[in-house]
C-alpha cells in the first residue's frame, strides 16, 4: 500500500479548456488516492475555465488555483512544479481523464521501487468519433532509456515524478524547446535516474487534431524539425555520432508514424543508417543492444509498409536487408510469447 504520507501535487495548466475541463477535473476529484493537492493555472482563458475552476474550488479545498495573464505552457508548467508541495508531481492535461485509481496504483509502484523517478502507464486513446484504441509503452528502463533516440518514452500527462530529483538537479521545461519540451526534459531527466511504465490503462487521452504539437508537426516551416534534432543530436553525441543533413532528417521521419507516412524513404539509406547507429552503440553500450536492435528493425518495417504503399517495385530493395528478417522473426516471437 502507498505511504499515506506521500502527498501528490497535480499540475495541470488550462488555457481556454471549457470543453472538456469538468471531466478532467472531476476525474481528479475522484481519485481513490485522496492525499493530493491540485494546482491548477489558468493561463489566461478568454472562455468559461476560470469560472469552472472557481465552482470546483469552493467545493474542494484541496485545489490550488492560479489565475493570471497569458505565458504559455511550458512557464505554467515550471510555476506549478515550483509551488508543488508533494513528494510526487503528477501531470494532467485539461482535456484528458484520470482513472478513479491512477495515483493509487502510481504512489504504490513508486514506494516499491524507489529507483525509480517517472512512472507512466498505459493510455487508452478516445477520439472525437468514440471510437478507442490502447497506446502501449514499454515498462522497464533499459527499454524506455531506447526511445529517447527518437522521441519520449512515456505519456507525458500519465506520469507521476518524484519531485526530490527535480530540485536536486535544477530540472525546468525550457523554452527553447517549444512544443518538443517533453521530450529535452525527459532526456535530461534519464541521466539521474530510471524510468517505468505501469502496464495497465490509467489515463484516457482524447485525441485532438488541433492539439500544438500535431499542429507543430504538419507545419511547412523547419522549426519542428530543428527543434526536435536539436534534441536527438544529445543523444547521437552519446553513441558519438555526427550525422549528415540527410540523416539528420531521416532520423526525424522515421521518429513518427505519421512522418513515416507522409514522406519517401530510401530503404538501402534507412538499411545503412540503423547500421551505423548499432555499431555506433556496440562499442559504447550506451543502449541494450538487444532491444536498440528490436527497436530498430520494427522501424524498419513500419517505413517499408508505407513506402510499399506508394511504390510495389522497392519489395526486393526490403528483402535484401537482413532487418527485414530480424524485423519478421521478432513479431513471430512476440505472437507466440503473447498468445502463451
Amino acid at each position: 500500500m502507498p505511504n499515506s504520507k506521500a502527498l501528490i501535487s497535480v499540475v495541470m495548466s488550462v488555457y481556454n479548456g471549457e470543453l472538456y475541463l469538468d471531466e478532467a477535473i472531476q476525474s481528479i476529484l475522484t481519485q481513490t488516492y485522496s492525499k493530493f493537492e491540485f494546482i491548477i493555472i489558468d493561463d489566461g482563458s478568454t472562455d468559461n475555465s476560470l469560472e469552472i475552476i472557481k465552482k470546483y474550488k469552493k467545493e474542494d479545498s484541496r485545489i490550488v488555483l492560479i489565475s493570471r495573464e497569458n505565458r504559455g505552457l511550458i512557464y505554467s508548467l515550471n510555476e506549478g512544479i515550483f509551488l508543488a508541495k508533494g513528494k510526487y508531481i503528477a501531470r494532467m492535461d485539461a482535456d484528458d481523464i484520470s482513472t478513479h485509481n491512477r495515483f493509487k496504483e502510481q504512489c504504490t509502484f513508486m514506494e516499491e521501487h524507489k529507483e525509480v523517478g517517472v512512472c507512466g502507464s498505459f493510455v487508452e486513446l478516445f477520439y472525437e468519433n468514440n471510437n478507442t484504441k490502447h497506446w502501449t509503452f514499454p515498462t522497464k528502463n533499459d527499454e524506455l532509456k531506447t526511445r529517447l533516440l527518437f522521441s519520449v518514452p512515456v505519456a507525458h500527462p500519465s506520469v507521476l515524478i518524484r519531485k526530490s530529483i527535480i530540485d536536486k538537479y535544477s530540472l525546468v521545461y525550457e523554452e527553447e524547446y517549444k512544443n518538443a519540451e517533453d521530450y529535452a526534459f525527459w532526456l535530461e531527466f534519464s541521466n539521474y535516474t530510471k524510468f517505468a511504465n505501469i502496464n495497465q490503462v490509467l489515463l484516457k487521452y482524447r485525441y485532438l487534431e488541433v492539439s500544438v504539437s500535431r499542429q507543430a508537426d504538419k507545419s511547412k516551416n523547419d522549426v519542428r524539425y530543428n527543434t526536435i534534432k536539436s534534441i536527438f543530436t544529445k543523444v547521437l553525441k552519446k553513441l558519438e555520432i555526427q550525422n549528415t543533413e540527410e540523416e539528420n532528417r531521416l532520423h526525424f521521419i522515421i521518429a513518427s508514424n505519421e512522418r513515416m507516412a507522409q514522406n519517401n524513404v530510401n530503404i538501402e539509406g534507412l538499411h545503412i543508417y540503423i547500421t551505423k547507429i548499432l555499431e555506433a552503440n556496440k562499442k559504447i553500450e550506451y543502449f541494450n543492444q538487444k532491444y536498440l536492435l528490436k527497436f530498430l528493425t520494427k522501424k524498419f518495417l513500419i517505413v517499408s509498409y508505407y513506402q510499399l504503399l506508394k511504390n510495389k517495385s522497392i519489395l526486393l530493395d526490403i528483402g535484401q536487408s537482413k532487418y527485414f528478417y530480424i524485423g519478421i522473426y521478432n513479431i513471430i516471437l512476440e505472437k507466440i510469447k503473447y498468445e502463451k
